[in-house]
């Protein structure tokens, strides 16, 4: 697989560790990526970086988790303007009691080939009603970048929304009534959407989506199955931040997103 100067930039921004630079020009890319002064060179020849060897995808077998008898069913006929006028007023749980703002989602529309479903919404996202703002939206700007999709721009191709639209309070888990009542968003989204893989960033998305109650180290690195869609599961940005050593195997999941939409 061939990587431009700008992937390979943000590769090395998330921590995954490319072959070492071995012409002149490569060099002076990478010292201009990091903001440091470089001579001249001429343009190299591109460098190839060998991609993961084709494997047999292990797809877990799918659990859907059923939406609860009271999950609202109005959102079925809308279409995604609609449906995003409709969320900010559901009432289907308690969740609406605090929130300040519900988190729709952003990013490629009327189609996304990844939709990126995301832990709950943050404070910073409640009170701004975006998904995925600040440090941790900037380095999944870059994840997304360097693994050819983006959220933004007339040819985003992804789109990210929380697993429950509405900030739980204190930033506690989600409860089962919670999660149910935005299953019915959530499935709409799909349908709407119609992606052809689903990236669950942190343990309760995960969770969630995997229909699994195992650590997110168990839950990544094989394919799980939610509504008949692929789903991969990594790390959440906002944990990157912290732990960034586990990049390099935020990308390796990201190389498996990669090779699923690929498969036929």
């Amino acid at each position: 697989m061939s990587w431009d100067r700008r992937q390979r930039a943000m590769l090395a921004e998330m921590g995954y560790r490319l072959p070492a630079v071995r012409e002149a020009g490569d060099a002076a890319a990478v010292a201009a990526a990091a903001g440091a002064p470089a001579e001249p060179a001429p343009e190299p020849e591109p460098i190839v970086v060998a991609a993961p060897p084709p494997a047999v995808l292990r797809v877990a077998a799918p659990v859907a988790p059923p939406v609860a008898a009271g999950a609202p069913s109005g959102f079925a006929g809308l279409d995604l303007p609609a449906l995003r006028e409709a969320v900010p007023a559901c009432r289907a749980c308690g969740l609406c009691e605090q929130r300040r703002h519900a988190v729709f989602g952003v990013g490629a529309a009327p189609q996304a080939p990844w939709l990126v479903v995301t832990d709950p919404p943050d404070d910073a996202d409640d009170a701004s009603g975006e998904a995925l703002g600040g440090d941790a939206g900037r380095l999944l700007d870059r994840m997304l970048l360097a693994a050819g999709q983006r959220r933004s721009g007339a040819d985003a191709t992804a789109f990210v929304t929380p697993i429950v639209k509405c900030r739980p309070p204190r930033g506690r888990a989600p409860q089962p009534a919670e999660l149910d009542a935005c299953e019915a968003v959530l499935a709409r989204q799909v349908e709407l959407l119609r992606p052809r893989v689903v990236l669950a960033l942190g343990l309760q998305a995960a969770r969630r989506l995997t229909g699994l109650a195992e650590p997110l180290g168990r839950l990544r690195g094989r394919v799980h199955a939610w509504r008949d869609l692929p789903v991969v599961v990594t790390y959440h940005p906002a944990y990157l931040l912290r732990s960034p050593a586990d990049k390099a195997g935020a990308w390796d999941d990201l190389c498996l997103a990669r090779r699923t939409t690929a498969s036929p």
